[in-house]
Protein backbone atom coordinates (compact mmCIF):
# COMPACT_ATOMS: atom_id res chain seq x y z
CA UNK A 1 0.00 0.00 0.00
CA UNK A 2 1.40 3.37 -1.01
CA UNK A 3 1.92 6.09 1.54
CA UNK A 4 0.37 9.45 0.84
CA UNK A 5 1.02 12.53 2.91
CA UNK A 6 -1.81 14.95 3.47
CA UNK A 7 0.59 17.65 2.36
CA UNK A 8 0.40 16.21 -1.16
CA UNK A 9 -3.39 16.42 -1.42
CA UNK A 10 -4.47 19.39 -3.54
CA UNK A 11 -7.90 20.48 -2.40
CA UNK A 12 -9.57 21.30 -5.69
CA UNK A 13 -12.77 22.47 -4.09
CA UNK A 14 -14.29 23.81 -7.27
CA UNK A 15 -14.38 20.29 -8.65
CA UNK A 16 -16.20 18.59 -5.79
CA UNK A 17 -19.88 18.33 -5.03
CA UNK A 18 -22.97 17.71 -7.06
CA UNK A 19 -21.59 18.56 -10.47
CA UNK A 20 -17.78 18.23 -10.61
CA UNK A 21 -17.29 21.33 -12.74
CA UNK A 22 -13.90 22.84 -13.46
CA UNK A 23 -15.29 26.35 -13.74
CA UNK A 24 -14.35 26.47 -17.44
CA UNK A 25 -17.10 24.11 -18.58
CA UNK A 26 -20.22 25.71 -20.03
CA UNK A 27 -23.58 24.69 -18.60
CA UNK A 28 -26.18 25.47 -21.23
CA UNK A 29 -29.63 26.62 -20.11
CA UNK A 30 -32.44 24.76 -21.87
CA UNK A 31 -35.29 25.79 -19.61
CA UNK A 32 -36.83 27.92 -22.35
CA UNK A 33 -37.74 24.68 -24.11
CA UNK A 34 -39.86 23.16 -21.34
CA UNK A 35 -43.43 22.13 -22.05
CA UNK A 36 -46.64 22.74 -20.17
CA UNK A 37 -46.75 21.72 -16.49
CA UNK A 38 -47.83 18.17 -15.77
CA UNK A 39 -50.32 17.88 -12.96
CA UNK A 40 -49.57 15.61 -10.01
CA UNK A 41 -53.29 15.21 -9.32
CA UNK A 42 -53.44 11.78 -10.95
CA UNK A 43 -50.72 10.27 -8.76
CA UNK A 44 -53.11 9.42 -5.93
CA UNK A 45 -52.27 9.00 -2.27
CA UNK A 46 -49.05 7.21 -1.42
CA UNK A 47 -48.17 4.67 1.23
CA UNK A 48 -44.63 4.96 2.63
CA UNK A 49 -42.98 1.98 4.29
CA UNK A 50 -39.59 0.97 5.56
CA UNK A 51 -38.43 -2.33 4.10
CA UNK A 52 -34.99 -2.55 5.73
CA UNK A 53 -32.35 -0.58 7.58
CA UNK A 54 -29.94 -3.52 7.31
CA UNK A 55 -27.95 -2.30 4.29
CA UNK A 56 -25.40 0.31 5.44
CA UNK A 57 -25.40 3.39 3.20
CA UNK A 58 -27.22 1.63 0.30
CA UNK A 59 -26.25 2.78 -3.20
CA UNK A 60 -27.75 0.31 -5.65
CA UNK A 61 -30.99 -1.63 -6.10
CA UNK A 62 -32.05 -4.26 -8.62
CA UNK A 63 -34.47 -7.15 -8.88
CA UNK A 64 -32.60 -10.33 -9.86
CA UNK A 65 -34.25 -13.74 -10.06
CA UNK A 66 -37.25 -12.26 -8.27
CA UNK A 67 -35.21 -11.04 -5.31
CA UNK A 68 -34.41 -7.46 -4.31
CA UNK A 69 -30.62 -7.08 -4.21
CA UNK A 70 -28.97 -4.04 -2.60
CA UNK A 71 -25.37 -2.77 -2.61
CA UNK A 72 -23.62 -1.22 0.40
CA UNK A 73 -21.82 1.92 -0.73
CA UNK A 74 -19.56 2.45 2.22
CA UNK A 75 -19.88 5.24 4.76
CA UNK A 76 -21.00 8.43 3.07
CA UNK A 77 -18.49 11.25 2.77
CA UNK A 78 -20.73 13.75 4.57
CA UNK A 79 -20.78 11.36 7.52
CA UNK A 80 -17.00 11.60 7.86
CA UNK A 81 -15.68 8.79 5.73
CA UNK A 82 -13.98 5.53 6.59
CA UNK A 83 -14.11 4.78 10.30
CA UNK A 84 -12.56 1.44 11.39
CA UNK A 85 -14.97 1.30 14.33
CA UNK A 86 -18.02 1.24 12.04
CA UNK A 87 -18.66 -1.88 9.98
CA UNK A 88 -20.15 -0.23 6.90
CA UNK A 89 -19.89 -3.46 4.81
CA UNK A 90 -18.65 -1.49 1.81
CA UNK A 91 -18.96 -3.50 -1.42
CA UNK A 92 -21.20 -6.21 0.01
CA UNK A 93 -24.39 -7.36 -1.74
CA UNK A 94 -27.51 -8.09 0.32
CA UNK A 95 -30.82 -9.83 -0.33
CA UNK A 96 -33.83 -7.98 1.06
CA UNK A 97 -37.08 -9.75 1.93
CA UNK A 98 -39.79 -7.58 0.38
CA UNK A 99 -42.55 -9.43 2.24
CA UNK A 100 -41.42 -7.70 5.44
CA UNK A 101 -42.06 -4.00 5.98
CA UNK A 102 -43.50 -1.48 8.40
CA UNK A 103 -45.31 1.84 7.99
CA UNK A 104 -43.07 4.89 8.08
CA UNK A 105 -43.90 6.91 11.19
CA UNK A 106 -41.99 10.13 11.61
CA UNK A 107 -39.68 10.22 14.60
CA UNK A 108 -39.86 6.50 15.32
CA UNK A 109 -36.87 4.21 14.83
CA UNK A 110 -37.19 1.12 12.71
CA UNK A 111 -38.58 -2.01 14.35
CA UNK A 112 -36.58 -5.19 14.84
CA UNK A 113 -38.03 -7.05 11.85
CA UNK A 114 -37.04 -4.26 9.49
CA UNK A 115 -33.61 -3.70 11.08
CA UNK A 116 -32.70 -7.35 10.52
CA UNK A 117 -34.40 -7.75 7.15
CA UNK A 118 -31.33 -8.68 5.07
CA UNK A 119 -29.14 -11.65 4.28
CA UNK A 120 -25.69 -11.52 2.71
CA UNK A 121 -25.45 -12.53 -0.93
CA UNK A 122 -21.77 -11.71 -1.48
CA UNK A 123 -18.86 -10.09 0.33
CA UNK A 124 -16.27 -8.12 -1.68
CA UNK A 125 -13.32 -10.18 -2.90
CA UNK A 126 -10.08 -8.91 -1.37
CA UNK A 127 -8.13 -10.32 -4.30
CA UNK A 128 -10.01 -8.18 -6.82
CA UNK A 129 -11.27 -5.19 -4.83
CA UNK A 130 -8.91 -2.65 -3.31
CA UNK A 131 -10.29 -2.86 0.20
CA UNK A 132 -9.31 -0.57 3.05
CA UNK A 133 -7.19 -2.32 5.66
CA UNK A 134 -7.09 -0.44 8.99
CA UNK A 135 -3.96 -2.38 9.96
CA UNK A 136 -2.05 -0.58 7.21
CA UNK A 137 -2.63 2.89 8.62
CA UNK A 138 -5.22 5.68 8.49
CA UNK A 139 -7.48 6.04 5.44
CA UNK A 140 -5.56 9.05 4.16
CA UNK A 141 -2.57 6.75 3.57
CA UNK A 142 -4.53 4.47 1.27
CA UNK A 143 -4.21 5.65 -2.33
CA UNK A 144 -5.54 2.36 -3.78
CA UNK A 145 -8.93 2.18 -2.10
CA UNK A 146 -11.59 1.63 -4.80
CA UNK A 147 -14.60 2.42 -2.63
CA UNK A 148 -17.19 4.00 -2.48
CA UNK A 149 -19.19 1.52 -4.55
CA UNK A 150 -22.27 2.60 -6.42
CA UNK A 151 -25.08 1.50 -8.70
CA UNK A 152 -26.27 -2.01 -9.38
CA UNK A 153 -27.12 -3.45 -12.80
CA UNK A 154 -28.26 -6.96 -13.65
CA UNK A 155 -27.97 -9.01 -16.83
CA UNK A 156 -30.60 -11.80 -16.67
CA UNK A 157 -29.01 -13.79 -19.49
CA UNK A 158 -25.58 -14.16 -17.86
CA UNK A 159 -26.98 -13.74 -14.33
CA UNK A 160 -24.33 -11.14 -13.53
CA UNK A 161 -24.59 -8.22 -11.13
CA UNK A 162 -22.44 -5.18 -12.00
CA UNK A 163 -21.19 -2.50 -9.59
CA UNK A 164 -19.02 0.58 -10.04
CA UNK A 165 -16.06 1.49 -7.84
CA UNK A 166 -15.97 5.29 -7.73
CA UNK A 167 -12.57 5.12 -6.01
CA UNK A 168 -11.61 7.56 -3.28
CA UNK A 169 -11.25 8.31 0.39
CA UNK A 170 -12.94 10.71 2.77
CA UNK A 171 -10.63 13.11 4.57
CA UNK A 172 -11.18 15.31 7.61
CA UNK A 173 -13.68 18.19 7.39
CA UNK A 174 -15.75 16.47 4.71
CA UNK A 175 -13.15 16.71 1.94
CA UNK A 176 -13.04 13.89 -0.59
CA UNK A 177 -9.83 12.73 -2.31
CA UNK A 178 -10.18 10.86 -5.56
CA UNK A 179 -8.08 7.73 -6.04
CA UNK A 180 -7.17 6.31 -9.45
CA UNK A 181 -8.43 2.74 -9.00
CA UNK A 182 -11.82 3.25 -10.70
CA UNK A 183 -13.46 -0.05 -11.53
CA UNK A 184 -16.45 -2.07 -12.63
CA UNK A 185 -16.78 -5.45 -10.95
CA UNK A 186 -19.29 -8.20 -11.71
CA UNK A 187 -20.64 -10.86 -9.38
CA UNK A 188 -21.59 -13.94 -11.40
CA UNK A 189 -24.46 -15.91 -9.86
CA UNK A 190 -23.40 -18.95 -11.91
CA UNK A 191 -20.08 -19.47 -10.14
CA UNK A 192 -20.69 -17.20 -7.12
CA UNK A 193 -17.47 -15.27 -7.75
CA UNK A 194 -16.39 -11.71 -8.48
CA UNK A 195 -14.70 -10.82 -11.80
CA UNK A 196 -13.24 -7.67 -13.35
CA UNK A 197 -15.01 -5.75 -16.12
CA UNK A 198 -13.10 -2.46 -16.01
CA UNK A 199 -10.12 -1.34 -13.93
CA UNK A 200 -7.98 1.78 -14.06
CA UNK A 201 -4.27 1.34 -13.38
CA UNK A 202 -3.31 3.70 -10.53
CA UNK A 203 0.35 3.59 -11.59
CA UNK A 204 -0.60 5.93 -14.46
CA UNK A 205 -1.26 8.77 -12.00
CA UNK A 206 1.36 10.42 -9.79
CA UNK A 207 0.48 10.62 -6.11
CA UNK A 208 0.62 14.40 -6.10
CA UNK A 209 -2.10 14.41 -8.79
CA UNK A 210 -4.61 12.76 -6.47
CA UNK A 211 -6.89 15.60 -5.46
CA UNK A 212 -10.65 15.93 -5.38
CA UNK A 213 -10.49 14.82 -8.99
CA UNK A 214 -7.89 12.94 -11.00
CA UNK A 215 -6.66 14.34 -14.36
CA UNK A 216 -8.80 13.04 -17.22
CA UNK A 217 -5.70 12.77 -19.39
CA UNK A 218 -4.82 9.49 -17.63
CA UNK A 219 -8.06 7.79 -18.76
CA UNK A 220 -7.56 5.36 -20.45
CA UNK A 221 -4.30 4.42 -18.77
CA UNK A 222 -2.72 2.91 -21.90
CA UNK A 223 -3.06 2.73 -25.68
CA UNK A 224 -6.21 0.67 -26.19
CA UNK A 225 -5.10 -0.32 -29.72
CA UNK A 226 -2.07 -2.28 -28.54
CA UNK A 227 -3.08 -3.44 -25.05
CA UNK A 228 -5.70 -5.90 -23.82
CA UNK A 229 -8.64 -4.81 -21.68
CA UNK A 230 -9.28 -3.51 -19.11
CA UNK A 231 -8.36 -0.04 -20.32
CA UNK A 232 -9.52 2.19 -17.48
CA UNK A 233 -11.85 4.30 -19.60
CA UNK A 234 -14.01 5.73 -16.83
CA UNK A 235 -13.03 8.45 -14.37
CA UNK A 236 -15.62 8.31 -11.61
CA UNK A 237 -17.91 5.49 -12.78
CA UNK A 238 -21.21 5.71 -10.93
CA UNK A 239 -23.95 4.31 -13.14
CA UNK A 240 -24.52 1.25 -15.34
CA UNK A 241 -27.34 -0.29 -17.38
CA UNK A 242 -27.73 -3.46 -19.43
CA UNK A 243 -29.50 -2.97 -22.78
CA UNK A 244 -29.74 -6.00 -25.02
CA UNK A 245 -26.25 -7.47 -25.33
CA UNK A 246 -24.51 -4.31 -24.13
CA UNK A 247 -23.48 -2.94 -20.72
CA UNK A 248 -23.40 0.86 -20.66
CA UNK A 249 -21.47 2.68 -17.94
CA UNK A 250 -21.03 6.38 -17.19
CA UNK A 251 -17.86 8.15 -16.08
CA UNK A 252 -19.07 11.27 -14.25
CA UNK A 253 -15.69 12.96 -13.87
CA UNK A 254 -14.45 12.57 -17.45
CA UNK A 255 -17.93 13.09 -18.94
CA UNK A 256 -17.82 9.80 -20.80
CA UNK A 257 -20.28 7.07 -21.72
CA UNK A 258 -18.72 3.66 -22.45
CA UNK A 259 -20.17 0.42 -23.76
CA UNK A 260 -19.10 -3.21 -23.17
CA UNK A 261 -20.32 -6.18 -25.22
CA UNK A 262 -21.59 -8.96 -22.95
CA UNK A 263 -21.34 -11.89 -25.40
CA UNK A 264 -18.27 -13.53 -23.86
CA UNK A 265 -19.53 -13.07 -20.30
CA UNK A 266 -22.82 -14.67 -21.28
CA UNK A 267 -20.95 -17.66 -22.66
CA UNK A 268 -18.72 -18.26 -19.64
CA UNK A 269 -18.31 -16.99 -16.07
CA UNK A 270 -14.54 -17.08 -16.62
CA UNK A 271 -14.60 -14.58 -19.50
CA UNK A 272 -11.88 -11.97 -19.37
CA UNK A 273 -12.61 -8.25 -19.15
CA UNK A 274 -14.52 -7.12 -22.27
CA UNK A 275 -13.24 -4.49 -24.65
CA UNK A 276 -14.78 -1.15 -23.83
CA UNK A 277 -15.71 1.46 -26.42
CA UNK A 278 -16.24 5.19 -25.96
CA UNK A 279 -19.75 6.18 -27.00
CA UNK A 280 -19.31 9.91 -26.45
CA UNK A 281 -17.21 12.26 -24.36
CA UNK A 282 -17.80 15.88 -23.29
CA UNK A 283 -20.40 16.65 -25.96
CA UNK A 284 -22.95 14.95 -28.16
CA UNK A 285 -25.23 15.90 -31.05
CA UNK A 286 -28.74 16.70 -29.84
CA UNK A 287 -31.87 17.61 -31.76
CA UNK A 288 -33.04 20.89 -30.22
CA UNK A 289 -36.21 22.51 -31.60
CA UNK A 290 -35.79 20.51 -34.79
CA UNK A 291 -32.13 21.42 -35.28
CA UNK A 292 -29.25 18.99 -34.63
CA UNK A 293 -26.22 20.62 -32.98
CA UNK A 294 -23.43 19.67 -30.57
CA UNK A 295 -24.27 20.18 -26.91
CA UNK A 296 -21.94 19.95 -23.88
CA UNK A 297 -22.96 16.76 -22.05
CA UNK A 298 -21.21 16.86 -18.69
CA UNK A 299 -21.27 14.55 -15.69
CA UNK A 300 -23.27 11.51 -16.89
CA UNK A 301 -24.54 9.87 -13.72
CA UNK A 302 -27.83 8.03 -14.29
CA UNK A 303 -28.85 5.44 -16.90
CA UNK A 304 -32.09 3.63 -17.75
CA UNK A 305 -33.67 2.02 -20.78
CA UNK A 306 -37.19 1.14 -21.90
CA UNK A 307 -35.85 -1.08 -24.69
CA UNK A 308 -36.31 1.55 -27.39
CA UNK A 309 -34.06 4.27 -25.99
CA UNK A 310 -31.14 4.65 -23.61
CA UNK A 311 -31.82 7.51 -21.20
CA UNK A 312 -28.84 9.35 -19.71
CA UNK A 313 -29.07 11.80 -16.81
CA UNK A 314 -26.22 14.29 -16.40
CA UNK A 315 -25.31 15.65 -12.97
CA UNK A 316 -23.31 18.66 -14.19
CA UNK A 317 -25.41 19.61 -17.20
CA UNK A 318 -28.53 18.73 -15.16
CA UNK A 319 -30.62 17.35 -17.97
CA UNK A 320 -31.78 14.02 -19.35
CA UNK A 321 -31.13 12.97 -22.93
CA UNK A 322 -32.27 9.85 -24.74
CA UNK A 323 -30.71 7.93 -27.63
CA UNK A 324 -32.46 5.33 -29.84
CA UNK A 325 -31.13 1.77 -29.62
CA UNK A 326 -31.05 -1.15 -32.05
CA UNK A 327 -32.76 -4.44 -31.22
CA UNK A 328 -29.49 -5.85 -29.83
CA UNK A 329 -28.91 -2.86 -27.54
CA UNK A 330 -26.38 -0.97 -29.62
CA UNK A 331 -27.03 2.73 -30.10
CA UNK A 332 -28.30 3.75 -33.52
CA UNK A 333 -25.89 5.72 -35.66
CA UNK A 334 -25.43 8.54 -36.35
CA UNK A 335 -25.72 9.21 -32.63
CA UNK A 336 -28.31 11.94 -32.06
CA UNK A 337 -29.89 12.62 -28.71
CA UNK A 338 -33.20 14.18 -27.73
CA UNK A 339 -33.77 16.45 -24.73
CA UNK A 340 -36.29 14.97 -22.26
CA UNK A 341 -36.01 16.95 -19.01
CA UNK A 342 -34.13 19.78 -17.30
CA UNK A 343 -33.33 20.18 -13.59
CA UNK A 344 -31.57 22.65 -11.29
CA UNK A 345 -28.31 23.45 -13.11
CA UNK A 346 -24.85 23.17 -11.61
CA UNK A 347 -23.85 26.36 -9.77
CA UNK A 348 -20.12 26.85 -9.25
CA UNK A 349 -20.65 29.41 -6.47
CA UNK A 350 -22.93 27.27 -4.33
CA UNK A 351 -21.63 23.83 -5.37
CA UNK A 352 -25.20 22.74 -6.00
CA UNK A 353 -27.20 21.08 -8.72
CA UNK A 354 -30.25 18.84 -8.70
CA UNK A 355 -27.75 16.00 -8.22
CA UNK A 356 -29.34 13.46 -10.56
CA UNK A 357 -28.64 10.02 -9.08
CA UNK A 358 -30.84 7.47 -10.84
CA UNK A 359 -33.56 6.84 -13.42
CA UNK A 360 -36.19 4.09 -13.51
CA UNK A 361 -39.30 3.13 -15.51
CA UNK A 362 -42.53 1.69 -14.19
CA UNK A 363 -44.65 -0.78 -16.16
CA UNK A 364 -46.70 2.04 -17.73
CA UNK A 365 -43.60 3.53 -19.35
CA UNK A 366 -43.41 6.50 -17.00
CA UNK A 367 -39.86 7.69 -16.31
CA UNK A 368 -38.86 8.59 -12.75
CA UNK A 369 -35.77 10.60 -11.78
CA UNK A 370 -34.13 10.56 -8.34
CA UNK A 371 -32.44 13.81 -7.32
CA UNK A 372 -30.39 13.92 -4.13
CA UNK A 373 -30.06 17.65 -3.47
CA UNK A 374 -33.62 18.15 -2.21
CA UNK A 375 -34.47 14.50 -1.64
CA UNK A 376 -36.97 14.39 -4.47
CA UNK A 377 -38.17 11.85 -6.99
CA UNK A 378 -39.92 13.21 -10.06
CA UNK A 379 -42.42 11.45 -12.30
CA UNK A 380 -41.69 12.71 -15.79
CA UNK A 381 -44.59 10.76 -17.27
CA UNK A 382 -44.13 9.25 -20.72
CA UNK A 383 -40.94 10.91 -22.01
CA UNK A 384 -41.70 13.41 -24.76
CA UNK A 385 -39.00 15.47 -26.51
CA UNK A 386 -41.74 17.79 -27.80
CA UNK A 387 -42.75 18.61 -24.21
CA UNK A 388 -39.56 18.81 -22.14
CA UNK A 389 -40.14 18.18 -18.42
CA UNK A 390 -39.36 21.09 -16.08
CA UNK A 391 -37.76 19.94 -12.82
CA UNK A 392 -36.05 23.22 -11.88
CA UNK A 393 -37.50 23.72 -8.40
CA UNK A 394 -35.25 26.59 -7.27
CA UNK A 395 -34.67 30.20 -8.22
CA UNK A 396 -37.06 33.04 -8.98
CA UNK A 397 -39.40 30.92 -11.08
CA UNK A 398 -39.54 27.37 -9.68
CA UNK A 399 -41.39 24.75 -11.67
CA UNK A 400 -45.09 24.29 -11.07
CA UNK A 401 -44.58 20.53 -11.44
CA UNK A 402 -44.74 18.74 -8.13
CA UNK A 403 -42.34 15.95 -7.12
CA UNK A 404 -43.71 12.43 -6.84
CA UNK A 405 -41.78 11.99 -3.57
CA UNK A 406 -40.45 14.74 -1.32
CA UNK A 407 -38.47 12.64 1.15
CA UNK A 408 -37.59 15.54 3.43
CA UNK A 409 -41.26 16.39 3.89
CA UNK A 410 -42.29 12.73 4.25
CA UNK A 411 -39.71 11.84 6.90
CA UNK A 412 -39.53 15.20 8.66
CA UNK A 413 -35.76 15.20 8.12
CA UNK A 414 -34.69 18.30 6.14
CA UNK A 415 -31.43 16.54 5.24
CA UNK A 416 -33.13 13.46 3.76
CA UNK A 417 -31.75 12.52 0.36
CA UNK A 418 -32.94 10.11 -2.30
CA UNK A 419 -30.55 7.62 -3.88
CA UNK A 420 -31.04 4.75 -6.30
CA UNK A 421 -34.54 3.62 -7.25
CA UNK A 422 -36.22 0.55 -8.75
CA UNK A 423 -39.77 -0.70 -9.35
CA UNK A 424 -41.08 -4.18 -8.57
CA UNK A 425 -43.63 -6.09 -10.66
CA UNK A 426 -46.44 -4.44 -8.69
CA UNK A 427 -45.16 -0.97 -9.61
CA UNK A 428 -44.06 -0.27 -6.05
CA UNK A 429 -41.09 2.09 -5.93
CA UNK A 430 -38.08 1.19 -3.76
CA UNK A 431 -35.57 3.91 -2.93
CA UNK A 432 -32.25 4.15 -1.10
CA UNK A 433 -31.65 6.79 1.53
CA UNK A 434 -28.89 7.62 3.99
CA UNK A 435 -31.28 8.37 6.86
CA UNK A 436 -30.43 7.07 10.34
CA UNK A 437 -33.72 5.24 10.96
CA UNK A 438 -31.99 2.27 12.58
CA UNK A 439 -31.31 4.15 15.82
CA UNK A 440 -27.63 3.18 15.53
CA UNK A 441 -24.48 4.82 14.06
CA UNK A 442 -25.28 2.93 10.84
CA UNK A 443 -27.20 4.96 8.27
CA UNK A 444 -29.20 3.48 5.46
CA UNK A 445 -32.85 2.82 4.73
CA UNK A 446 -34.68 1.26 1.82
CA UNK A 447 -38.14 2.76 1.62
CA UNK A 448 -41.09 1.52 -0.44
CA UNK A 449 -43.68 3.84 -1.98
CA UNK A 450 -47.02 2.47 -3.18
CA UNK A 451 -49.98 4.09 -4.85
CA UNK A 452 -52.63 2.56 -2.63
CA UNK A 453 -54.86 5.39 -1.50
CA UNK A 454 -53.31 5.30 1.97
CA UNK A 455 -52.93 8.86 3.30
CA UNK A 456 -49.20 8.34 3.81
CA UNK A 457 -46.92 8.63 6.87
CA UNK A 458 -48.51 9.44 10.20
Amino acid sequence: MLSLSTALIPLLLALQGSGASTGTEQIEDFRGLVGAPRSAAGFGDLRFERVTTGVPWPRGLVFADGQLIALARGRHRIAGGVDPSIADRSGALFVVDTSASEPLIRGEAAGRAVRNNVSVLAEPDGGLFSLYDPAQGPPVSDSRMDRPYCTLAFDPESRNLFICGYSGVDLPRGVFRKNATDSIHRYDLRDRRWHAVEQHDPRSVALDELGQVVPNTTYPHHDVRSNPAPHGLLNGPDSAEVVGRVLYAAGKDNHLLASYALDAIRQSPDATAPEGEIVFKDEVDVRIAGVVRPVPALGPSALASDGDFLYVGFRTSSFILRFPVEADGRLKMPLIGELIAVFEPWDQATGRSANLIDLAFNSSGELFASCASEGRIWNLGIPDPDSVFDGVDTGAHPTSNRPFVDLAAVTGNPRARCGNIVFDDQDRLYLCSGNYDSGTPIAGVIYRVSRTGNPGPQ
